[in-house]
């Protein structure tokens, strides 16, 4: 389910970088192309996760494709690959400045994956691959040196931060968390959302300044009130459940961000909507 947010950064770079009208969207082949190469990039990355994880899952999850037999190694790394390549081809098909994002979120996904989840650096590998996921929504028309727009660039830092928030707070899920360790998080994505404000009240669209800020405060009010459930009784099963909700707002963030930046009410529900794919799959495949 989590590939819904992936598509909702998408959206948010595209819809804040290019003024388009909604009814004029579905014509529109780079944003499709951009959609498609963040999948396979996602979808990529979540898959080659569990061929490096397979020797561990063949100790603490066997029931897992790779290890239970399912499905071989060598098939979900070649599987994996051909997402990663499809995801490439997509953004090479946009332009320069997409191709050389993709490049980078193969790169960071792979070292997430291979190395990084395993250290003290994992919550910043995880914000720089959604840092360059929003950017890569936002790529549509650039080139090598235009891609990095200043605009685009903050708001994917504030979305780079708020995951990297999730991640510290999500860091002990399947195990003990510390107190420290979640109030840490919280802290981080709060001050993601307060950038994302900030960003709305001086670069936004006037008319949408108050209602979007109003709507980061309820976002924020609501993530501090799931959060002390979890810190006054930090269970494994509660702490998984708020994670999959945190995950899921990102989708709530994206749709603000761009409400606030064009004010624009039709183009908010477009990335809005993808809460409901999203909300479908989670019943069946945990969000995390």
């Amino acid at each position: 389910p989590t590939v819904f947010t992936a598509l909702s950064n998408i959206l948010c770079g595209y819809l804040i970088t290019q003024q388009i009208p909604v009814a004029e969207l579905p014509q529109h082949t780079h944003l499709w192309l951009l959609l498609l190469s963040s999948a396979g990039l996602y979808l990529g990355g979540m898959v080659l996760n569990d061929v490096f994880d397979a020797a561990l899952d063949a100790v603490e999850r066997r029931e897992r494709p790779i290890p239970s037999g399912r499905i071989s190694r060598r098939a979900a790394a070649l599987f994996g690959a051909t997402l990663l390549v499809i995801g490439v081809s997509c953004a090479a098909m946009v332009g320069q400045g997409s191709l050389l994002l993709s490049g980078l979120i193969v790169v960071a996904g792979l070292l997430y994956d291979g190395y990084l989840k395993s250290t003290m650096a994992a919550p910043l590998g995880m914000g720089t691959c959604r840092f360059l996921n929003l950017m890569l929504g936002a790529s549509a028309g650039t080139t090598i040196t235009s891609v990095w727009q200043t605009t685009p660039m903050m708001v994917a830092a504030a979305l780079g931060m708020y995951v990297i928030g999730v991640t510290v707070f999500a860091k002990n899920e399947a195990g003990k968390s510390s107190t420290a360790g979640l109030l840490t998080g919280v802290g981080i994505m709060l001050s993601a959302i307060g950038l994302d404000a900030w960003l709305i009240s001086s670069h936004g669209v006037k008319n949408a300044i108050p209602g979007g800020q109003m709507a980061f405060l309820i976002l924020g009010l609501n993530i501090v009130m799931r959060s002390a459930i979890v810190v006054m009784k930090p269970a494994q099963a509660s702490i998984q459940r708020t994670v999959g909700l945190m995950l899921l707002y990102i989708i709530f963030l994206d749709a603000l961000v761009v409400f606030g930046f064009t004010g624009n009410a039709q183009k908010a529900v477009l990335v809005i909507v993808l809460i409901a794919p999203a909300s479908l799959v989670r019943r069946f495949i945990p969000m995390s």
